[in-house]
């Protein structure tokens, strides 16, 4: 397969101080340098690490898995390893940005901590947050402060900045949830969930039965609805349809397939029956999806 979006990982962004022959896990820099000396992460992409970015000044449009934000002064965004964007900023852009694999964050952690927090790994989560003066400064005095520790990189400096991260990623959670009260539950639940669609986002292609995914989490299938229905108001065979809907919006514009292969790459063996799974959940069919997004390009 002939893919036309690149995935990227930490190596592959310069650095102002060449330390990524050092550090290939961690990245912090002043926004504007990093979109000048990287010119390629204007076009749609992705990557293997986590990436959160401020916008402290200037305008535009940023696109993540083919949902639109405004880009504005206290906008935030928080992208997940596997998601697409792009970007379309003002000259006088600015911010701060920083990325981080997840190997790097979890060294002082237990395996799923990161799902806890309710914007990483979760199909639901809203990638964007609108902070407001005192949230910006909260924001940006971690910034300031993991950007001081990755310069003078003074004994245990990476447990520090992992310590600063996770402070950070708890009072965005705060922020989150004063956001977005209302589109999802903040608590064990969530980590349930997480649970699920990360099972889901490993195994869409090869297992489509909500058995295998509720026997994987050692609950009914009556618990894993209980749980869909409770946090994001969706079956769990809805949960399941809309990662495979992401991937086929992916492979539909960010590859040279034909609807076809499409259909079978994620184990759909009748195209037809993919064409109208498709069309009842986007109203559109894959084609007519093709063609429009390529109309906008």
């Amino acid at each position: 397969m002939k893919s036309n979006i690149p995935v990227f990982n930490i190596s592959n962004f310069d650095d102002y101080n060449n330390c990524m022959k050092f550090d290939k896990s961690f990245y912090i820099r002043n926004f504007k340098e990093h979109v000048t000396e990287n010119l390629f992460v204007e076009k749609p992409h992705g990557h293997d690490f986590y990436l959160i970015l401020l916008i402290t000044k200037g305008n535009g449009k940023h696109i993540i898995d083919f949902r639109s934000y405004d880009v504005f002064p206290g906008a935030m965004y928080i992208i997940s390893p596997g998601q697409i964007h792009q970007w379309n900023l003002s000259l006088d852009i600015n911010g701060c940005i920083l990325f981080f694999t997840k190997e790097f964050f979890l060294q002082d952690f237990n395996y799923d901590h990161l799902e806890k927090f309710p914007f990483f790994n979760s199909t639901f989560s809203i990638p964007f947050l609108k902070l407001d003066k005192a949230e910006t400064k909260n924001v940006l005095s971690f910034y300031h402060m993991i950007h001081t520790e990755y310069e003078k990189r003074q004994i245990n400096y990476q447990e520090v900045i992992r310590m600063h991260l996770n402070t950070l990623f708890i009072n965005l959670t705060r922020f989150y949830k004063s956001h977005h009260l209302d589109s999802i539950q903040y608590n064990y639940d969530l980590i349930q969930l997480n649970r699920y669609e990360a099972l889901v986002d490993t195994y869409y292609k090869e297992h489509k039965p909500i058995t295998f995914y509720a026997k994987s989490l050692h609950i009914t299938e009556r618990q894993l609805n209980y749980l869909c229905k409770k946090t994001v108001n969706k079956k769990p065979s809805e949960v399941l349809i809309d990662r495979v809907i992401l991937e086929a919006k992916r492979l539909i514009i960010h590859s040279n397939l034909s609807i076809v292969s499409i259909a079978n790459q994620l184990n759909y063996n009748d195209s037809s029956y993919f064409n109208r799974l498709f069309k009842k959940t986007t109203k559109q069919t894959p084609q007519q999806f093709r063609n429009e997004q390529y109309n906008q390009q």
